[in-house]
This record gives C-alpha cells, sequence and structure tokens, in this order.
C-alpha cells in the first residue's frame, strides 16, 4: 500500500478532492507539527504496514527562483530508488529540505538558513519523519510546495497564526491581531491566496508522480 501522508488537514484537503477511489493508495492526516508529528506517523504505520510513504506538505523557499506552488521534491529525506523510478516533471525542483525547529517567520530568516545549508526550502517535519520511516524499513518520498518565497516574511506570528498543537488555524486570534494591526490585512490577503495555490499544485504534484510509483510491484508486509 502507498500512503499519502500530511501534518495537517488543510495540506490534504486539495488532494483529497481530487484523489481517485484507488484501493492501494491512502490518504491519512498527522494532525500535528514538527517533531510532535514523529510519534503520529510511528502509530499509522504500526496500523497500516504501508510500503511506501509519500511525505507531503508545504514549505517555505530558502532560495531565489522557487515562486510559490513550485514542487520540490527532497532528495536528502527521499529512498534514493523512489526517487530514480519518477519520471519527474521538468517543473519540479530536486534538492536538499532543511527541517527547522520552528516556523521561519521572516525573509532574513530564510536567506541566511538557505546560504548556510544550500537547501531548496525549509518545513518543520520532514527530517522527523524520515526517521521514523528508516527505523520501519518503510520507503519514504518526500513532496513539498512552496508556499512562500524566500523575499515573503509571514503577517501574523505564527504563534498567532497556527495552533502549535495541531496546526490549525486560530480564527479569534488572528481576528484580534488584525483589528490591532489593520495594516497586515492585505499581506494576510496574500498569504491565504498562496496557501491555496500551493494546496492544489500539492495536489497536482502527487497526482502527477503516482503512476510511477503505483507501476512499482507493491510487496505486501
Amino acid at each position: 500500500m502507498i500512503a499519502v501522508v500530511f501534518a495537517i488537514e488543510f495540506e490534504s484537503a486539495g488532494f483529497r478532492a481530487r484523489l481517485e477511489r484507488r484501493l492501494c493508495v491512502s490518504v491519512l492526516t498527522l494532525g500535528v507539527m514538527g517533531k510532535r508529528a514523529a510519534p503520529a506517523l510511528e502509530k499509522l504505520i504500526q496500523q497500516h504496514r504501508p510500503e511506501i510513504i509519500v511525505s507531503a506538505g508545504f514549505s517555505g523557499a530558502l532560495q531565489p527562483g522557487l515562486p510559490v506552488g513550485t514542487i520540490v521534491l527532497a532528495e536528502n529525506f527521499s529512498d534514493p530508488g523512489l526517487l530514480k523510478s519518477l519520471v519527474v516533471p521538468h517543473s519540479f525542483r530536486v534538492g536538499r529540505i532543511f527541517t527547522a525547529d520552528d516556523i521561519l517567520e521572516t525573509a532574513a530568516q530564510k536567506t541566511a538558513i538557505g546560504q548556510a545549508t544550500g537547501a531548496l526550502a525549509g518545513d518543520l517535519e520532514t527530517s522527523h519523519l524520515y526517521e521514523v520511516c528508516i527505523r520501519n524499513s518503510v520507503k519514504m518520498l518526500s513532496v513539498r510546495s512552496i508556499s512562500d518565497a524566500i523575499d515573503q516574511s509571514i503577517p501574523i506570528p505564527s504563534s498567532v497564526l497556527l495552533d502549535p498543537e495541531s496546526g490549525r488555524a486560530n480564527p479569534k486570534a488572528i481576528f484580534q491581531y488584525l483589528f490591532r494591526n489593520p495594516s497586515k490585512a492585505q499581506d494576510f490577503a496574500r498569504l491565504l491566496r498562496d496557501a491555496k495555490t500551493a494546496q492544489q499544485t500539492l495536489a497536482s504534484g502527487i497526482q502527477q508522480i503516482l503512476p510511477s510509483l503505483l507501476r512499482r510491484p507493491i510487496v505486501m508486509r
């Protein structure tokens, strides 16, 4: 079985809406962000015993030339055999992903980390999920969609924007922040548009690589 795994529900919504029913493809949501995603994935592996996990979600760009919606395949956190088996669309980028401890809120943070690591994009879960897959002998492919370009800062503090436990938006806190900081409203609207773009391109990107994975012989575990 192939399990397409997302950290939070919003990341998965576009793909769920497009997915044709297949007996050998499941869509799973961990419901938590960052390091908390690792034990959640461990539990799901024990329950579902997938042969392949496609770890999917959003990332912030750490290099120039990666507009919102760009699909990045993480070569450092993907099984080499899976990467080699893919027919990779020309619009995709293949490179390193950096897993941060906290959301990268500012353009300056992203620029500094990109220069220091050479990674294309940064997220919160990939390295932790990859360790779980290695430990459980499950092949993993990491697919990320750029949700914010390198020169874009998040207009609302991440502690206000998202619940740190669930990764869900906190509408009341967001409203209160924007009420006190009305100049941020336009940038917040752009953030929402970009998130929707990343959601849809992520769904499309997964759809484009699934045929290559489904042609592989699936080994029942």
